[in-house]
C-alpha cells in the first residue's frame, strides 16, 4: 500500500478541512515522514483518520457505545469526514468515512482509476448500491491483505498497542508480519510447488507400478529372443538380395517389351512399304 494523499475536516482538534499530500514536495522525495507535536496537535487523529477510512473505526474507537467513531467529531461540530486516496497492487482507491450526529456514519470505496464504486457499507446489515456485497472495510481487507486488527497491530500500531503485539501469541503474530511484508506470496508458491510434486509423484509411482507388471525374463528366454532375432535379421537380408535380383530381372524385362515393340513397329513399316511399291513404279512410268 503506498499512502497518497489524506483529507480530513472536523475530526478532533482538526477543525477546518486539511489535505495532506504525499505525492507533492516536500513529502514526494520524503523517505520517512515523521508526525510531531505537542500533546493534543492532533497527531494521533491524523492516524485515525486513516484507519476509520479504510475500516470504518479506529484503534481506540472500534464499536458502538463509548467506542463509537462518531467521538471523532470535533466538539459542538454536527458532522465530519476523512478520505484516504492509496494505490495497491497498482490500482489507485479512494476510501471515504462521513458521519452526521443526526445519522448513522457513511462510507464508501472508489476504483479511482476506473471511476467504479466497489462499495458504499460500513456494516453487514446496510444497503449497498455499489457492485460489491461486501463492506467498504471487507473490500479494503481483500485489496490490502490485514483485516482491522492485523492493521492496527502491525500498520498503525496505537500507543500502548506495540505491548500488545509483543505479547500476542506465535501465530496472531505471523500472521501480522506476514500480511504487514506481504510474505504470503511464498506460502502460495510452495503450495503450487507442492501440488506440482505431488502430480510428479503420482505419475512415477503409475509407471513404477507399470513397469512391476512386466514379467521378469530368464536368461534362457532372453538367449532364445536373441537367437530369434539373429535369424529374423538373416531371413531379411536374403530377402533383401533377392528383391534386388528381382528388380533386375525386372528392368530387363521391361527393356526386352521395349526393344520388342521398337521392332514390331519397323516391320510394319516396312511391310506398308513394300504394299504400297506398285503405285510407286506406275507413277514413275507414267512420269516418263
Amino acid at each position: 500500500m503506498k499512502l497518497c494523499k489524506l483529507k480530513l475536516k472536523n475530526l478532533n482538534s482538526f477543525r477546518e478541512e486539511i489535505e495532506v499530500d504525499f505525492e507533492k514536495p516536500p513529502l514526494d522525495d520524503a523517505s520517512l515522514v515523521a508526525i510531531t507535536g505537542p500533546t493534543g496537535a492532533g497527531k494521533t487523529t491524523l492516524l485515525d483518520a486513516i484507519c476509520v477510512a479504510l475500516y470504518g473505526k479506529t484503534p481506540r474507537l472500534s464499536g458502538t457505545g463509548s467506542q463509537n467513531p462518531n467521538h471523532l467529531i470535533s466538539h459542538g461540530e454536527n458532522e465530519s469526514f476523512a478520505e484516504v486516496h492509496f494505490i495497491a497492487n497498482g490500482t489507485r482507491y479512494v476510501a471515504a468515512w462521513s458521519s452526521n450526529l443526526k445519522a448513522s456514519p457513511k462510507g464508501s470505496l472508489l476504483n479511482a482509476d476506473s471511476g467504479e464504486l466497489i462499495s458504499d457499507k460500513l456494516s453487514a446489515r446496510g444497503k449497498s448500491i455499489g457492485s460489491s456485497e461486501n463492506t467498504v472495510s471487507e473490500e479494503v481487507t481483500t485489496i490490502l491483505g490485514p483485516d482491522f486488527n492485523a492493521f492496527k497491530r502491525s500498520v498503525m500500531l496505537a500507543q500502548g498497542e506495540f505491548a500488545a503485539f509483543l505479547k500476542a501469541k506465535d501465530e496472531d503474530r505471523r500472521t501480522i508480519l506476514e500480511a504487514a511484508a506481504s510474505v504470503d506470496i511464498y506460502d502460495e508458491l510452495k503450495r503450487s510447488l507442492n501440488e506440482k510434486v505431488g502430480i510428479v509423484e503420482t505419475e512415477y509411482q503409475s509407471i513404477l507400478r507399470k513397469l512391476e507388471a512386466i514379467p521378469e525374463a530368464s536368461r534362457e528366454q532372453l538367449m532364445e529372443a536373441e537367437t530369434e532375432l539373429s535369424n529374423l535379421e538373416a531371413e531379411a537380408e536374403k530377402l533383401g538380395v533377392k528383391s534386388q535380383r528381382i528388380q533386375v530381372e525386372k528392368e530387363q524385362e521391361t527393356k526386352r517389351k521395349e526393344d520388342h515393340e521398337k521392332l514390331q513397329s519397323s516391320e510394319e513399316d516396312q511391310k506398308m512399304l513394300i504394299n504400297q511399291q506398285p503405285i510407286i513404279d506406275e507413277l514413275k512410268s507414267e512420269l516418263e
